[in-house]
């Protein structure tokens, strides 16, 4: 078993970004849950209080094990394959609104996918990759119309109450 530590960043590699796109190795709902949220910019800490479990450990471990993340400065510059994250300023000091962008992507990925599983991946993928508020709230159009298909209209009414505003 690898060494990891709460501050330990992950991101994703090309086969993973491959997996979110084509399901071509089969990941289970929790395994891809996971690496949707790997971001190249969340540690381990932060990623256990999005996805709390004695078990993130080990599958963060089969993940990277795997090939579809990797810690992206193990060697002073990312590996082979990976994506480099997003750049949103200097990374010793985050631009005002970073926190708040960032609970505002986990809490409406996380509504999305409780309201509809699977069928939201995409989708929050796309939530994920917002940098502004304002490209987040342009997806929510498209997101209300996927929740209204799979769900109906309660499917909406219940994905609104577990987001909150945004």
């Amino acid at each position: 078993m690898m060494v990891m530590s709460a501050h330990d960043v992950f991101q994703k590699t090309g086969k993973g970004a491959d997996e979110l796109r084509t399901r071509r190795h089969g990941l289970g709902p929790r395994l891809r849950q996971l690496l949707i949220l790997v971001d190249g910019r969340r540690d381990i800490a932060e990623l256990s209080r999005m996805l709390p479990g004695p078990e993130l450990g080990e599958q963060l471990a089969q993940l990277e094990q795997g090939g579809f993340v990797a810690r992206p400065f193990d060697a002073g510059s990312p590996q082979a394959g990976g994506i480099a994250p997003a750049a949103s300023g200097p990374a010793a000091a985050p631009a005002a609104g970073a926190e708040e962008l960032r609970a505002l992507r986990t809490r409406v990925t996380r509504a999305l996918l409780d309201t509809i599983g699977p069928n939201g991946d995409d989708l929050a993928i796309r939530i994920e990759r917002a940098h502004t508020i304002d490209e987040l709230r342009a997806l929510l159009p498209a997101v209300l119309s996927v929740v209204e298909a799979c769900r109906g209209r309660a499917g909406v009414d219940d994905f609104l109450q577990r987001c909150g505003a945004v």
